[in-house]
């Protein structure tokens, strides 16, 4: 945040300064840190401004659930403000194969702009954080958001259903007392055939914690193609509850912890499109990897629908239908 210098030591400098620092910063609680090497002018002066933020900004001290921290380096002669982050939580879904979950620089030119990325930096032109990002930043008057999900499907993967439960963390914002159900409406029209969210609300920062460690069932349709298949051979997977073993995917195993996993799966509905296609309804653990559950991944997934089939078969496309909560 910007530094609010002090003129001088007088009490009205401070109290100026103080003033300064604070207008514009929507907040109903603060705490004050006092920075000087002397404890009695350390003391006098947190005690001070405690008293005149209280009074000129009808706020509350509150040293555990503060919104605002004031730091008053009065050695050094200035002031700054840090508004802690707001978290809002919601749902989500995606109905663009283009978009990414979160933001991320380009692997191969590290956010520069090449060939790779399309003069972008980015590994996706759009992700629903930056979609969000573009109506909360403003409102809030945030300079930035981190994006917390429930698990993350791929960019070319489709959320539908209720959506995916996640959290929006608004960096040092200035404003508070936003109304979130016109945030979702402004959010849904200016993003329509893209993204939508619903159910939004405010958490406090644990939230985070609980969704991040919760596991979920999920609720997968997958289009395959085979070399060639029958319906009488799809039916022999339905209603099997399938353990599986998986280490990480070839095409992940750069950004995770190369382990074998155990996990589970249940074949609810399969259909023959063509001789060549057919479709599947699974219903998976949290963490499978679908699209290698039904390539085997170069046998690192077992079983999987290629071997239990005992065909090659690969997964040309992809949607969330349901996470189960």
């Amino acid at each position: 945040m910007e530094k609010i210098p002090i003129k001088d030591d007088s009490e009205k400098q401070l109290f100026d300064a103080l003033k300064e620092a604070c207008d514009g910063i929507e907040f109903s609680s603060f705490e004050v840190g006092v920075s000087s090497e002397s404890l009695e002018t350390k003391y006098k002066i947190r005690q001070k401004s405690i008293d005149f933020v209280k009074s000129t900004f009808k706020s509350k001290h509150d040293s555990e659930n503060f919104e605002s921290y004031i730091l008053v380096h009065f050695d050094r002669g200035f002031i700054e403000v840090t508004p802690t982050n707001v978290l809002v939580e919601g749902f989500y879904n995606k109905f663009s194969r283009d978009i990414a979950q979160t933001f991320h620089y380009c692997f191969k030119c590290r956010g520069r702009g090449c060939k790779k990325c399309n003069k972008t930096g980015k590994l996706s032109e759009e992700s629903v954080q930056e979609l969000i990002e573009k109506i909360t930043l403003p409102l809030f008057e945030s300079k930035e958001s981190k994006f917390h999900g429930c698990g993350r499907e791929d960019k070319d993967v489709l959320m539908l259903g209720k959506g995916r439960l996640f959290v929006i963390e608004l960096v040092e914002p200035k404003k508070r007392s936003i109304d979130l159900k016109n945030l979702e409406e402004e959010i849904n029209s200016k993003n329509k055939n893209k993204i939508s969210v619903r159910g939004l609300k405010f958490v406090e920062k644990q939230r985070v914690v609980e969704i991040k460690n919760t596991p979920f069932e999920k609720i997968y349709s997958a289009k395959c193609l085979c070399s060639e298949i029958s319906q009488k051979e799809l039916e022999t997977l339905i209603n099997k509850k399938i353990k599986i073993f998986q280490r990480t995917p070839v095409r992940v195993e750069k950004r995770r912890a190369d382990k074998k996993r155990e996990k589970t799966a249940k074949i609810l509905k399969a259909k023959l499109i063509n001789e060549k296609e057919f479709s599947l309804e699974i219903l998976s653990s949290h963490g499978l990897y679908i699209k290698e559950f039904i390539s085997g991944d170069e046998k690192r997934t077992e079983p999987s629908i290629s071997s239990m089939l005992g065909k090659e078969c690969v997964c040309k496309e992809l949607d969330v239908l349901e996470i189960v909560i």
